[in-house]
C-alpha cells in the first residue's frame, strides 16, 4: 500500500499549464548558471555568449523538470558545435525578459545584435541577426539516435537531400523519419546553408548577410499534428504520414472547420464528437442490438448451462441453436469496440499535440487534463449509467463493465481534457442511442 499511494498522488496531482518563466541554474554541470527559460513545451538554456547549451523537449505538454535535466530530452548533441554560435561574436551585455506572453534572449557587442524570441505555446524560436558584418551561424544537434535523418531542401527542388548546400527552403535534423524529435530550420525566403551530418547528428551553417535576418528554429516533436501547427507539415519531404497519420489528419481538419464555424473550440470537439458518432452510428445499433438481446435471453443461456453442465459439446451446440433461433450474432458486439479505440487513440494524439488559444468552460487548457476532476467525474457518472443500462440486472455482465470502467478511470485523470471532453460527451450519445434500442425491442415484445 505504501508503494502504491505515491503513484496514486501522482495520478491525482491537477496538471496546469505551466508560467513561462526566466531563472538561472547550471543544466549542465559545467559549474556555471546558465538562463534558462522554462515554458510549457520545452525549456532552453542560453549561456552568456548567446549559444544554447540545453534544449529540452518535454513530452507532456506543462511537464515541470524541477530542475532535474539530466534525464530530460536534450536535442543539443555533446561533442559538436553549440546552436546560435556565430563565427567572431562574442557579446559584451545579454538580457532576458518578458515581451508580454514572449519570452526574449538578447545578446550585443555594440555593433552586432542576437535576439531569440520564444513563444510558449510553440516550440519553435524566432532568431534574429543584426550587424553590418555578414557572419556565419552554426546550429547542431540532435542527440536522440546513432543515426538520425537529416535533410536539405535546395530552392527549386521537389525533394530533400541528405546533406548538400546552396540557397535553402530548409534544413532539417530529425531522430527518425516519423517520430522522436527535430531540429529544423526556416526562414521567409530561401536563405543560403549547408548540412554536414554527424554521427549522432548534423551541423547546420547558415550564412547570415549584413544587415538584418531572421531564421525560425523549430526544436520539438517530430510529429504531424505538432509540425502542422506550426506551418511546417506543408514543407515538401520532411514529414510522410502513415494511414493512421493520414487519418489524424481528417479528424484534425474536420474539428478545425467546425472551429471555423463555431469559433470556440470545446464546441468544436463536440461537433467532431457528433459527426464521429454518426459515422459509427450503423455500427454502434448492432453492438447495442447485440447486447440487449443477448441480455433477453439470459434466463434460456442458464438454463443451457445448468441442464448441460457435464456435457460441454451438447451445450455449445444448444447455445448456438439458441443464436440461430432468436438471430444473435455474439461477435457483433466487438466490431464497434475494436473500431472506438484507434479513434480514440487518434483524438488523443490530434488534441494533445494541438495548440488550443482558449479554454471551455472550466478547463483552462483541452491539451492538458482538467485541473478539477470534473470531467473525470462525468466520465464515471455516464460510464456507469451504460453499464446498468447494458447489463438490464445481469450482475456478471454488470460485475465485468464496472471493473473495465475503473482500469479507464486512472488512463482518464491523465488524458487531455479535449479526449475527455469526446469521450464523455460519445458515452452520453450512447446512452440515447441504447434506451432507443432497448425502447423498440420492449415494444417489439409487447406486440409479438
Amino acid at each position: 500500500m505504501k508503494r502504491l499511494l505515491p503513484l496514486l498522488l501522482l495520478l491525482l496531482a491537477p496538471v496546469f499549464a505551466l508560467e513561462p518563466s526566466w531563472t538561472q541554474l547550471d543544466v549542465n554541470g559545467d559549474g556555471q548558471a546558465e538562463h534558462l527559460a522554462i515554458t510549457n513545451l520545452a525549456d532552453i538554456a542560453f549561456n552568456e555568449n548567446g549559444q544554447i547549451v540545453g534544449w529540452y523537449v518535454k513530452q507532456i505538454k506543462g511537464q515541470n523538470f524541477k530542475g532535474n535535466y539530466a534525464k530530460a530530452p536534450n536535442l543539443v548533441k555533446p561533442g559538436l558545435p553549440l546552436p546560435g554560435t556565430v563565427d567572431g561574436f562574442t557579446p559584451t551585455s545579454a538580457s532576458f525578459d518578458r515581451d508580454g506572453e514572449l519570452m526574449v534572449a538578447s545578446f550585443s557587442d555594440g555593433a552586432t545584435t542576437l535576439r531569440y524570441v520564444i513563444n510558449p505555446r510553440m516550440y519553435s524560436l524566432k532568431l534574429s541577426y543584426t550587424s553590418e558584418q555578414p557572419a556565419t551561424l552554426i546550429w547542431s544537434g540532435i542527440n536522440r539516435t546513432d543515426q538520425p535523418v537529416t535533410k536539405i531542401l535546395l530552392s527549386g527542388s521537389d525533394s530533400p537531400l541528405p546533406a548538400g548546400s546552396g540557397k535553402a527552403v530548409y534544413a532539417a535534423i530529425q531522430s527518425k523519419a516519423n517520430k522522436g524529435y527535430a531540429f529544423i530550420l526556416t526562414a521567409g525566403q530561401p536563405f543560403q546553408a549547408q548540412l554536414e551530418p554527424q554521427p549522432g547528428g548534423a551541423v547546420i551553417s547558415v550564412e547570415l548577410p549584413a544587415g538584418e535576418s531572421e531564421l525560425t528554429v523549430y526544436g520539438g516533436l517530430n510529429e504531424l499534428v505538432r509540425l502542422h501547427v506550426e506551418g511546417l507539415y506543408q514543407l515538401p519531404g520532411l514529414f510522410n504520414p502513415n494511414i493512421w497519420g493520414k487519418l489524424s489528419l481528417g479528424l484534425l481538419y474536420i474539428m478545425e472547420l467546425a472551429y471555423k464555424y463555431t469559433g470556440n473550440w470545446g464546441l468544436a470537439i463536440l461537433l467532431l464528437t457528433v459527426f464521429v458518432r454518426l459515422l459509427l452510428w450503423p455500427l454502434m445499433h448492432q453492438q447495442f442490438k447485440s447486447m440487449a438481446e443477448m441480455n433477453k435471453i439470459k434466463p434460456l443461456m442458464d438454463e443451457i448451462n445448468k441442464k448441460y453442465k457435464d456435457d460441454p459439446e451438447k451445450k455449445n451446440e444448444a447455445i448456438m441453436n439458441l443464436y440461430r433461433e432468436h438471430n444473435i450474432n455474439p461477435a457483433a458486439g466487438c466490431l464497434p469496440m475494436l473500431i472506438q479505440m484507434p479513434i480514440l487513440f487518434m483524438m488523443w494524439r490530434v488534441i494533445a499535440n494541438y495548440e488550443f488559444d482558449q479554454g471551455f468552460l472550466w478547463i483552462p487548457d483541452l491539451s492538458l487534463p482538467d485541473p478539477y476532476y470534473i470531467l473525470p467525474a462525468l466520465y464515471v457518472l455516464v460510464m456507469l449509467a451504460q453499464t446498468l443500462m447494458m447489463s438490464k440486472g445481469n450482475k456478471d455482465a454488470l460485475r465485468q463493465g464496472i471493473t473495465m470502467n475503473l482500469i479507464f478511470i486512472f488512463l482518464v485523470l491523465k488524458f487531455p481534457a479535449g479526449v475527455t471532453l469526446y469521450w464523455v460527451f460519445s458515452t452520453f450519445i450512447g446512452l440515447f442511442q441504447q434506451w432507443s434500442i432497448n425502447k423498440q425491442l420492449a415494444n417489439a415484445g409487447t406486440q409479438g
